[in-house]
């Protein structure tokens, strides 16, 4: 009689956690959807914010960031904030502003993919440097941005896109 409780317990303890595992994957689901519409709506404004959580210098290692470093999309503007390892081949005394800068963004092209993906690319000219950003930018709001300039190393980054 007790060895029967005992399974009858166990089946229906399970029973429990297979109904909220369920329910837990619907409410997954309906969150990715929520995110993946608040990532295409920012996409189509162009009005966006990456916050950036990692870098990739060319000669070196992964580098976690501070999560203050960012690159903002404010429809024909650009506000970057990002920070700068590598080799730079010709820049002012004492390095310049780097990847500090806000400038007018150019050659703006969206295009998406089969799988929901985004690929941006723009340039865009400072006092210092021209440089070509490319973003991809995924429907859950993970993004890259690679980042290539003519005076300094091509750098890349890792970020999630900040959504409501």
């Amino acid at each position: 009689m007790y060895q029967n409780m005992r399974h009858f317990v166990l089946f229906a303890f399970t029973l429990i956690i297979a109904a909220c595992s369920s329910l837990s994957s619907a409410e997954r689901a309906e969150r990715a959807a929520k995110v993946a519409q608040s990532v295409e709506k920012a996409l189509a404004e162009r009005r966006y914010t990456v916050s950036i959580n990692t870098m990739l210098p060319r000669r070196g290692k992964v580098v976690n960031v501070s999560p203050d470093y960012s690159l903002e999309v404010k429809g024909d503007t650009l506000v970057s904030y990002l920070p700068y390892f590598g080799r730079a081949y010709n820049v002012p005394y004492g390095g310049g502003k780097g990847y500090n800068f806000t400038a007018p963004i150019m050659d703006y092209q969206a295009t998406k993919n089969s799988k929901g993906n985004t690929r941006i690319k723009f340039r865009t000219d400072n006092e210092e440097d021209i440089i070509t950003f490319m973003l991809d930018i995924f429907p859950n709001g993970n993004a890259t941005i690679d980042v290539t300039a003519r005076e300094r190393e091509p750098i890349s980054y890792s970020g999630q896109m900040d959504v409501e």
